[in-house]
């Protein structure tokens, strides 16, 4: 389900690499007098809007979730088809929750930058599932990474997340 060739390792490393020389630049960027206040505050209210939408994660809440989400959001789930637009994210969810429910969310090793009205989260994540038809709950963990913009209305949307789970694939089923 999840095969990784040489190429695709040397691309995932070529883009982050290419993310990294661009923070770095950003960082670098001489700043006007008072930026500090501005970007504490908009660290602030960052923060506050991904605590409220993985709470929402948290307690399967899809009015709480959405309300944070962006119309052209761009989800990346693993060993699936890019989820483009809200309403196509609403769908997704909403055949993710019909088959299982969250029993825990816990997000770790956090690495979070913002910056100029945008900002970028990674770090790890361990997922508790439960099949929403019963039986035995699940722990999915991996690697994620979120992007973010400041709208014009100064709320804080979720624009994209890629997810990796690290467990492993499944076997091929024999004929």
């Amino acid at each position: 389900m999840y095969r990784t060739d040489s190429s695709t390792i040397a691309k995932c490393r070529f883009v982050v690499a290419l993310c990294s020389v661009a923070w770095a630049a950003c960082e670098a960027a001489p700043r006007p007098s008072g930026v500090g206040n501005e970007a504490a505050t908009s660290r602030s209210a960052f923060e506050g809007a991904t605590t409220e939408f993985h709470q929402a994660l948290r307690t399967d809440n899809a009015d709480a979730l959405f309300a944070y989400v962006s119309d052209d959001v761009l989800l990346m789930p693993p060993g699936e088809a890019a989820v483009r637009g809200k309403a196509a994210m609403r769908d997704w969810y909403a055949g993710f929750l019909s088959q299982y429910h969250t029993s825990s969310l816990t997000l770790s090793n956090r690495e979070v930058f913002v910056s100029d009205g945008w900002a970028v989260e990674l770090g790890t994540y361990e997922w508790g599932i439960t099949p929403a038809a019963g039986g035995d709950p699940m722990v999915d963990h991996g690697n994620y990474m979120q992007l973010w913009k400041s709208e014009t209305d100064g709320r804080w949307r979720f624009m994209r997340e890629i997810w990796n789970s690290s467990a492993p694939a499944s076997p091929p089923a024999s004929e």
